[in-house]
């Protein structure tokens, strides 16, 4: 299922379920992404998050495999 909810003051969200799930153990997963985009989520932002994010585990590529690549 996948739909936009809206959470009250409290934070509190009610999610109605399709009744035959009634009286039953659901394993549930929930992801959750805000539908109003602000300012600090301006590309040059997400870009500068990830920077040097590899600089401890650098991605090698064998000398083979680069000059098949080039």
């Amino acid at each position: 299922m996948s739909f936009i909810a809206k959470v009250d003051n409290n934070g509190k969200l009610n999610i109605q379920l399709p009744p035959e799930l009634a009286n039953q153990e659901l394993d549930l997963v929930i992801v959750y992404q805000s539908t109003q985009q602000t300012k600090s989520e301006d590309i040059h932002d997400v870009v500068d998050s990830f920077y040097g994010c590899l600089e401890d585990d650098p991605i090698l590529v064998e000398e083979q495999n680069q000059k098949e690549t080039a």
